[in-house]
């Protein structure tokens, strides 16, 4: 590892977390890495095994000196990519390789290609194949980490280990392969980090019982028995160790005590072209350029990313069946500038309360929540209309930049399966890709103010009972989650929160609609064994409404 990469202090692991891109290579990789950065987490040319499998063999299958038997068993590998095949193409590799010996220059490059297979193995389904991955990690871990020298290093070698090896668990060779990226599922491992960070730490001071016990015995109390005293670097096991967020954050430049008003996002640069609008249409607001001048050339503020750890915590208190999508979410929080998490599918069977998630995740990240029905959506109106009809309108992120005065919120759409194939006036799923994408979002026509505008701090949740009609194009842009649904052992949590609303639907507090009894949850509980909420919650509101007959009358 070359000095450039090493990192122990906080500001230059925080460096590695983010941009593990010295280590594993590009996130988005044009060609397959050198598998010394797979060790790493490193990722598959353009995140699919099989299309990283075929760049990879097929030049080295036609290059002079390979023999017809391996030319034969390399195309097999990429023209039909499984376990099975990749596996024996690796054997294959190491069996030329050994024949041509160590002066045939050809040798190195088919042992490197025989290294970088047992990756696409593992990716296929084989867990013997994870396994193999999850040791060469965990022995790069071991190395950088006993040194203290790369602890940025040894953590991304550490949390790939885990990851294979959790994949080692499984047999997924049955499994139809599906291709995504890694990076997804290895920073997930940094939201547990403080986990390991208290079992290391306990441990490191078993270890130093350990040793003050044998020195004792040995006549020498307090002295270490032999062998070398625990790395400086290991923190001892107290009780207020910081957060994972306050780790990051202690590497993070300190920011000037006030904002300057430049560090907003000017969403509508000008509106200069468009003339200007007549008296009365400015007093009623009915041409584009009077309905959006109070943002024309403004910095509307970024409103500030919540602290990882805190975001999943709170959110996890208040459902914790949706954990597992908060610790996701959280992932784009961490360094992040503002708050902003990528475009994300929220996926379940009906009546789970995905949209009821995404008004969670939005007062988590603390940002204001649009929410956009695609059931029926017939064209693509969501992107702006132009003035050369009958009316026109801004673009729903646009008119809700205008309408809550910032330049971060979020935008829910729901039931995007539902949207219409038909594309005659458009398509909701055609006109929501540029929008998905941050490099397209920050110049985005809009055909009614016929500027661009910059939505790239704009954050998007879709839901659907199955992505399956759902477009490719839009499902590619989209980081795919499943949804769990609650169980009876959320029933108390679940049952608060639909008193909650209902208590908010009717204007009402707690002392006119207290929560609900244990006798009630207890026959609640025999009613509903988990699953969706609509049937919740009429039961819910059935039993309320047997309070309010039964109550005295004065």
């Amino acid at each position: 590892m070359s000095k450039t990469t090493t990192s122990r202090t906080p500001a230059e692991i925080r460096a590695a977390i983010l941009n593990p891109e010295l280590y594993a290579g590009p996130r988005e990789p044009g060609e397959p890495l050198d598998p010394s950065k797979r060790a790493f987490g490193g990722e598959f040319r353009c995140w699919d095994a099989r299309a990283d499998l075929e760049a990879l063999l097929c030049p080295l299958a036609q290059r002079d000196g390979i023999s017809r038997a391996l030319q034969h068993v390399l195309r097999t590998a990429w023209e039909e990519p499984d376990a099975e095949n990749t596996l024996r193409a690796e054997r294959a590799l190491r069996d030329a390789a050994n024949a041509a010996g160590r002066e045939d220059p050809l040798a190195n490059r088919l042992h490197q290609a025989a290294q970088a297979l047992p990756y696409h193995a593992a990716a296929f389904g084989s867990s013997d194949a994870a396994a193999w991955c999850s040791a060469r990690s965990l022995d790069l871990a071991w190395t950088l980490l006993s040194s203290g020298h790369d602890i940025g290093g040894g953590w991304l070698a550490l949390r790939a280990a885990l990851l294979w090896a959790s994949d080692a668990q499984e047999d997924l060779t049955d499994v139809k392969y599906k291709p995504r990226p890694n990076f997804d599922r290895l920073s997930a491992f940094d939201m547990k980090a403080l986990g390991l960070a208290r079992a290391f730490a306990a441990i490191a001071k078993a270890e130093e019982m350990v040793r003050d016990e044998d020195a004792i015995l040995r006549g020498g109390a307090g002295a270490a028995a032999g062998g070398t005293p625990p790395p400086d670097y290991l923190p001892g096991l107290e009780d207020d160790l910081p957060s994972l967020g306050a780790l990051i954050d202690a590497g993070r430049p300190k920011a000037p005590a006030a904002r300057p008003a430049s560090a907003g996002r000017v969403v509508l640069r000008s509106l200069q072209h468009l003339p200007k609008p007549a008296i009365h249409a400015k007093e009623r607001r009915d041409s584009p350029r009077a309905e959006f001048e109070p943002i024309e050339g403004r910095a509307l503020p970024l409103l500030p990313a919540p602290d990882p750890h805190r975001f999943v915590q709170e959110g996890a208190a208040k459902a914790p069946w949706l954990r597992p999508v908060f610790e996701t979410i959280a992932q784009d929080l961490v360094g992040a500038p503002y708050a902003w998490t990528r475009p994300t599918a929220l996926v379940s069977r009906p009546g789970t309360g995905k949209t009821a998630a995404i008004r969670a995740i939005a007062q988590g990240l603390g940002l204001p929540v649009r929410i956009y029905s695609a059931a029926g959506s017939a064209d693509g109106s969501f992107g702006g209309t132009s003035r050369q009809w009958s009316n026109g309108r801004g673009s729903v992120p646009l008119q809700t930049a205008l309408l809550e005065g910032v330049a971060t919120f979020l935008v829910g759409i729901d039931e995007v399966e539902k949207a219409s194939p038909d594309r005659r006036n458009g398509s909701l799923t055609d006109t929501l890709l540029p929008f998905l994408e941050r490099e397209s979002a920050q110049a985005l026509f809009d055909p009614y103010v016929e500027a661009p505008v910059d939505l790239s701090a704009v954050s998007y949740l879709v839901t659907a009972n199955s992505m399956d009609g759902v477009p490719g194009p839009l499902r590619d842009r989209l980081r795919i989650l499943e949804v769990p649904a609650p169980g009876p052992e959320h029933l108390p949590v679940v049952a608060a929160n639909l008193v909650a609303e209902i208590r908010a639907e009717r204007g009402l507090d707690a002392t006119w609609l207290p929560d609900l009894a244990g006798d009630e949850l207890a026959l609640l509980g025999r009613h509903w064994k988990g699953g969706s909420l609509r049937p919740l919650r009429r039961i819910v509101e059935t039993l309320l409404a047997g309070r309010d007959r039964l109550a005295p009358r004065h």
